[in-house]
Order: structure tokens, then sequence, then C-alpha cells
């Protein structure tokens, strides 16, 4: 471990030639707003076939599901035909700060054949979705301090506002059909070829489960259903995740605002740099005459995509349509966020999820959850998965 920092915890088991890495993360978001929840978010509480707590989808419930998947093989068919290697984090919802420092230590850690990545799911559909990849992130912080305190609105003809500061900055971030507009941003960005680009634009995407969830009448910039299913893959992205400044509470009171904050994550794609994007951010604020907007930056993570032809990938298909039914969706890259490129990048190794997540889980909100016949159907299938890798061509 890193003095001060999560531990990563390792563990290993089996034997044969195939090492096979599980990627997972025993911290989670944070549970606010408590509110909202139906049931403590730290309870585990079972109703309606379903396991409802912070974690349960994202990402203890995977973790379990993996360790119980090594348990029943043993019971089921003895000692397991592969190496499983448990790479297990502290800070992947924080951007994986420290795994590669921790990693540094003991180099052989990520000597394997594949990885087993963090969650999976199935769709409204019943089919299982694979995916191959994950995006990178930065996560960024952009602050305005326009006066000393914050003051009497009568004085908005002459006093400076830092909730307007900040908004006029963000205003220079994204066009109105969502492209980011700070320059320099898509230089770097691996475009997917034609053939990648039509594979996805294949595969079944449940938009209307999609909309009734989260209860919009279309997807943001206007994007059609393909189009959103094909930039969720492969496009960056450049998100508020929280902003505040002045008086939001109950009743009437009439300030101007002496601070003003914002929270961003950029998700990033093959090629784009955390620290470049950051560089990037920062020379477009001063560009456009924002050198007084502070920006504080977390480390970030790099995007990793691996291979599609893959004795893994093969293995956890066959698997995943062997116990749950219905044939696998193979996605190249997920939306989020996982720390592959710190554990596949330097052999470029082959990674896949292979889990029991599902459109409505809600994962990073209230009312988190794992449907109990997912999680079967997806132990199921990663017993599968242990004992065909061994001899997956």
């Amino acid at each position: 471990r890193v003095a001060g920092e999560p531990a990563l915890v390792v563990g290993e088991t089996g034997g044969g030639k195939r090492t096979l890495i599980c990627v997972q993360h025993y911290d989670v978001q944070p549970a606010v707003p408590l509110e909202l929840w139906k049931s403590g978010p730290y309870e585990a509480a079972v109703r309606d076939g379903a396991i409802w707590a912070r974690g349960a989808d994202d990402n203890k419930g995977h973790l379990l599901l993996r360790i119980q998947a090594v348990e029943a093989y043993r019971a089921v068919h003895g000692e397991l035909p592969i190496r499983v290697r448990f790479l297990i984090e502290g800070e992947e919802e924080d951007g994986s700060a420290h795994l590669a420092e921790l990693l540094a230590k003991d180099p052989t850690l990520t000597d394997g054949d594949g990885a087993l990545k963090e969650g999976g799911a199935i769709d409204a559909a019943g089919r299982p979705a694979l995916l191959l990849g994950g995006k990178g992130i930065l996560y960024i912080e952009l602050r305005v301090r326009s006066m000393a305190r914050d003051a009497h609105s009568g004085g908005a003809t002459h006093l400076p506002n830092a909730a307007w500061r900040l908004v006029q900055a963000l205003n220079t971030f994204v066009a109105p059909d969502g492209r980011i507009l700070i320059e320099g941003f898509y230089d770097d960005v691996r475009r997917p070829t034609p053939a990648e680009i039509e594979h996805v634009r294949t595969l079944p995407f449940e938009a209307d489960v999609l909309k009734k969830i989260y209860a919009i009448a279309g997807f943001a910039w206007g994007r059609k259903d393909t189009e959103a299913r094909v930039a969720s893959v492969f496009e960056p992205t450049c998100n508020i995740a929280g902003i505040v400044s002045g008086f939001i509470g109950e009743g009437t009171k009439t300030v101007i605002p002496s601070e003003a904050k914002v929270k961003i994550d950029f998700r990033l794609v093959p090629e784009q740099s955390p620290q470049e994007i950051r560089d990037l951010v920062r020379a477009h604020l001063d560009r456009h005459g924002f050198k007084d907007v502070e920006l504080i930056a977390k480390e970030g993570t790099r995007p990793y995509r691996g291979r599609m032809d893959d004795p893994l990938v093969r293995a956890a298909q066959a698997a995943a349509e062997q116990e749950i039914g219905k044939p696998a969706m193979l996605i190249p890259s997920s939306g989020g966020t996982s720390p592959m490129w710190q554990v596949c990048g330097k052999r470029s190794l082959a990674n896949v999820t292979l889990g029991m997540g599902h459109p409505n889980a809600g994962a990073h909100a209230p009312n988190e959850h794992i449907l109990l016949d997912n999680y079967w159907k997806a132990l199921r299938a990663t017993v599968a998965l242990y004992g065909r890798y061994a001899t997956q061509q």
C-alpha cells in the first residue's frame, strides 16, 4: 500500500497455464442524498427479488460474484484449471489515483493472459452485454472568487458576480450540438473504423427502456437512437457533475455570490491523455480571458480498449450464452472508466466484463440494487468462464 491511502488487496488461486486477472474494487460512491433511499444504503435489504445497497452493483456485488464463482467451481469440479488473480483496489471511484504506484511495487501482478474487469450487465431483454474496454477520465474542479464576500444584489450593476463569471467560462466549453470546443481536444482521438462503427450500430439498443427509466423524450444533443449508442461507445464527453454558488436554500435571499464552483468529468477515448486534456483546459481558459478561474485537477485514468478477437472474449461469450441463454453483445467500450490501462496496457491484454447489472440498477444513485435472478445467472456464467478459458482457442 501507499502510506495513508487505501490498500490494494491481492489474492491468487488455482493453477494451469493461463492467468486471469480479476480487476475489482471495494470502494463505492457516496450514498447521498440519503433521504431518497427506500432502505438504508448499507443495510443490504432484500425485497422484490433484489438486494438494495450502495455498491450492490458497483462493485461489491460483482466482487462477491467473482469470489463465489471460485468457490462454486471448486465445489462442483475441483481445483481451478486456470490461475485467478484478484486485484482489489480502494480508489476506483476516485480515479485509481495510486494504482500504478501500487502495481509498480510488484510488476508481476500484471503478468497474465487476460483480465476480467469489474461490472457487466444483462439488458432488459435478458441479453448479456460484454464490455471490452472503458473510457478514461479526467476530473476537475473550477473555482471563481470574484470578491471578498457576498454582497447585496442591489449592487449587481457594478459588483462582480462569481456565478455569472463561471457560467460565462463554461459557455465556452461545449457547443449546442454537444461538440467540445476546447482547442485541441479531439486532436489525439483514435477514430473508430467503419467496421467498428457498423458493429456497434447493429447491436441491440434498448433506447425506449432508457427513455422510460430517466423519463426523457429523447437523447441529449438531439441524437437519434443509433447515434446515441455509437457516441456512448466512441465519443469523449465533457460533463458537469455539480455546480454551486450563492443562495440555493428555501425562501429568498438577494445576494451577489462571491464564490462559484463546478465539478466536471471528461470521459476520454483511446489516445487521449488526462494530463494533456488538463493542460488544454487550462490553456483554453487563459485564451478566452479566464485566467482568474482556478483549475484543480485529479490525476485521471487513461482509456483502454482491448481486442475482440481473443480466447478470453470467446470463452466469456460462450459461457454467457450457455448460462444466460441469449446471444451476447460484444461492446468495444463502456461509457464509464476502469483502470484497465494500468493493468492491461503493458502487455496489451484483452479484457471483458461478465456480470449481472441491469439498466435500472441505479449505480452511483439512490436505491442501487441487483436482481437476484441476474446474480445467479452471472454466477453460473462466471463458473463456466473459469472452466472454458483454460482450453479456449
